[in-house]
């Protein structure tokens, strides 16, 4: 196998391309033979050594998604068989062309998708999911996306108006959002996004993928009863929320993070995904466009373009064949 070794933590000095014999998928998992691999802002996160492995999961290699091509099936697993296409998500050692999957955490990958638009999905799909599902949107809600333009963000937008939601995203760069309007993303800048919202009656759902200081103007933004869910501490984690006015809108203020859930928990929410929207992932409803891909051997530089302003999409490695 080859991939992503971080060899301690801190900058790209400890980022290296190495190879080592496949593993051995134990009970209940399966191998998965992939091409491309989808990056994520929390790769960095561990780079830097601000985002805690799980103990069953690789420690030093990063990635949190797979799509490919099951090789091997470990004792114990029927939902799966060789050579099955398969998405979902990990614990860790998704930056790989070869990687460990528990059985239960995957789905069938939609037919008549390519693959690098298939390993665009699992990560961004299921984070999207399960924010909107903590946030309870639904048929008639306004949902309000704060960070549009990344993965989950473009994911959130897509499941929103699939549940009949009205979907508006915020994002910072004009080039962004003209790049968002042409595959039909509404978005706004954070100048102009009270004037969307206001008309609405405000958001009835916020899905906070910045943090920070922005949680303060979600609470503004948010109607008498509304729902923001926080999926990120990018911009802060420490933020100062007017206590005054979360109790005078009788607001919801949770959050959610996913990678540190019981495998058990996992599972759950990716059959209540499969449930849910099993029909719009078959049938390629869901769709993030492709950033940049990378060979394997610069995965620094895909690092360095997530953190570049006015990237829209997704950022993979590839392998190779």
């Amino acid at each position: 196998m080859k991939f992503i070794q971080f060899n301690g933590s801190g900058g790209n000095e400890i980022v290296s391309l190495q190879e080592a014999p496949d593993p051995r998928p134990s009970r209940g998992q399966v191998l998965i033979a992939a091409r491309y691999a989808g990056v994520n802002p929390a790769d960095v996160l561990q780079r830097n050594g601000g985002y805690p492995v799980p103990a069953d999961a690789p420690q030093d290699i990063p990635g949190l998604e797979v799509s490919g091509t099951v090789v091997e099936v470990g004792p114990g697993v029927r939902k799966w068989k060789i050579g099955d296409s398969v998405q979902g998500i990990v614990g860790g050692g998704g930056l790989a062309n070869r990687v460990i999957a528990d059985a239960e955490h995957l789905w069938a990958a939609p037919d008549g998708v390519d693959e690098q638009s298939r390993a665009a999905l699992p990560e961004a799909v299921v984070t999207a999911f399960d924010a909107l599902n903590r946030a309870r949107a639904q048929l008639g809600d306004v949902v309000l996306i704060r960070g549009i333009n990344g993965a989950v963000g473009l994911a959130a937008h897509q499941i929103s108006t699939a549940l009949g939601a009205t979907a508006i995203g915020i994002g910072r760069s004009q080039a962004a959002l003209d790049a968002l309007a042409a595959q039909g993303i509404t978005a706004v800048t954070q100048g102009d996004v009270a004037a969307a919202v206001e008309p609405l009656g405000g958001a009835s759902v916020v899905i906070e993928l910045v943090g920070g200081a922005y949680v303060a103007e979600d609470l503004k933004l948010v109607r008498v009863g509304g729902r923001i869910v926080v999926v990120s501490t990018a911009a802060g984690a420490t933020p100062e929320v007017p206590l005054n006015l979360l109790m005078a809108k009788r607001a919801d203020l949770s959050g959610t993070v996913l990678r540190g859930r019981p495998n058990a928990e996992k599972a759950v929410l990716v059959a209540n995904l499969e449930q849910r929207l099993g029909r719009l992932l078959a049938a390629g409803g869901i769709t993030i466009p492709i950033d940049r891909v990378f060979p394997a051997a610069d995965a620094t530089a895909a690092f360095d373009r997530l953190s570049t302003p006015g990237k829209v999409g997704k950022v993979l490695l590839d392998f190779g064949a």
